[in-house]
């Protein structure tokens, strides 16, 4: 009976030790190792839904409407005026395909708009790329400072596109508190590789906002496999070279003089049912031609990475459970400490499976390294110090005498 005991208080103390050094990064590879193993099993799998599609609205500044507009492209009081419509919908993200800048002398109306954009919770805007030149210090110097850091790159990070230099800025009183995303063209990477780390493209930044998934609990993957996580629970397929798929989904539209004309949008109105409440809204210029422009590029690309399946990472409580039934079958390994290691492989592969199963079958994944670790310790604990069977009486060959 000391035994068991022993073994439930050394696998509940390492249990605790683990959590705490998983908080820490500790297992991260090992855990990430193993869920792209689960996702490279799933991968045909990985289609939008179309029931979730609606959740990205693609807000168009038509060309063909341009005369309807105070200018072409259009300038700050149209995009405020869009955005004030926009306001009373309470968009979760607001992302602007096209670069915010224009020629001197400046709008008067560009500070108005930096206000009108100042209560939406995520604003996301972008910059455009350029790979002809060389880069100027103020370019560098924007990058360094605005564009975030995507630190974790898995495979050939030479694979990813190289930001050279940046051909349009935003103004600079829009850029505070505003996340920023790179605009590229054709084949659209998700990022751009940029000294040591690389830089998110409009569409990862309005991914990780959308989310709510910071940068630092993302990494990016090239070659084989291909696709960029953001956290545990989404996985985005990429091409090779990290640049996106084609992506020929309808996303929810509506006309940008809808907003600007209507003094007031009924509840019921079918403005009002397209724009929801909550729903990440996409603000570029578009037309009616056949060849898709890059704001509609980005808007459906949002639009079918957040409807793609999610992994369902288990709880904290369902984690800790999934410990507990680790270790009771660690317990059991005592009974027959001599193959004690050859049921703890079996078990191992046993729970592997499971999880496989689990993942295949639902989506469910639990991080590995913890339990694999409880029943490693338990087989070996059992192996050394398991009950032996007491030793057979042996017999005295002798003959007894008469």
């Amino acid at each position: 009976m000391l035994r068991p005991l022993v073994l439930l208080a050394l696998l509940s103390g390492l249990a605790w030790w683990l959590h705490g050094e998983q908080g820490r990064g500790a297992f991260r590879e090992v855990d990430e190792t193993f869920l792209d193993f689960l996702i490279a099993n799933t991968r045909d799998r990985l289609k939008p839904d179309p029931a979730k599609l609606g959740d990205v609205v693609f807000v168009r500044l038509r060309e063909e409407d341009k005369k309807e507009y105070a200018g072409w492209p259009p300038l700050p009081i149209d995009y405020l005026m869009v955005a004030k419509g926009l306001a009373a919908f309470e968009p979760g993200v607001l992302v602007i395909a096209d670069p915010l800048t224009w020629p001197e002398p400046k709008p008067d109306s560009l500070p108005e708009l930096a206000q009108t954009l100042l209560p939406i919770p995520s604003v996301v805007i972008g910059v455009e790329a350029s790979s002809a030149g060389v880069a100027p210090p103020d370019t560098l110097a924007f990058v360094k400072d605005h564009l975030p850091a995507l630190d974790r790159l898995q495979g050939d990070a030479r694979m990813l596109p190289g930001l050279h230099q940046l051909a349009r800025l935003p103004e600079p009183v829009l850029v505070p508190q505003r996340d920023i995303g790179v605009v590229t063209g054709p084949p659209w990477s998700m990022a751009l590789r940029y000294e040591d780390h690389a830089v998110p493209s409009l569409v990862l930044a309005a991914l990780s906002r959308a989310t709510r998934t910071p940068f630092a609990h993302q990494r990016l993957r090239t070659g084989p496999g291909a696709g960029v996580h953001l956290g545990a629970a989404l996985f985005v397929p990429l091409a090779d070279d990290g640049s996106l798929l084609p992506s020929q989904i309808q996303v929810p539209s509506l006309n940008g003089l809808e907003l600007m004309t209507a003094t007031m949008i009924e509840p019921d109105s079918e403005v009002a049912k397209t724009l929801g409440k909550g729903r990440t809204m996409v603000v570029g210029i578009d037309n009616d031609g056949p060849a898709a422009t890059a704001a509609r590029v980005q808007a459906q690309a949002i639009a079918s990475a957040l409807a793609l399946p999610r992994v369902r990472v288990l709880t904290l409580v369902e984690q800790i459970a999934a410990w507990a039934v680790a270790a009771l079958l660690g317990l059991g390994l005592l009974r027959r400490p001599k193959k004690a290691l050859g049921r703890m492989l079996l078990l191992l592969f046993a729970a592997l499976t499971a999880s496989y199963l689990a993942f295949q079958g639902a989506m469910i994944w639990c991080p590995p390294a913890i339990p694999a670790a409880l029943i490693a310790a338990a087989g070996v604990f059992a192996r050394l110090l398991g009950k032996r069977s007491a030793a057979q009486p042996c017999l005295d060959p002798s003959p007894t005498p008469h």
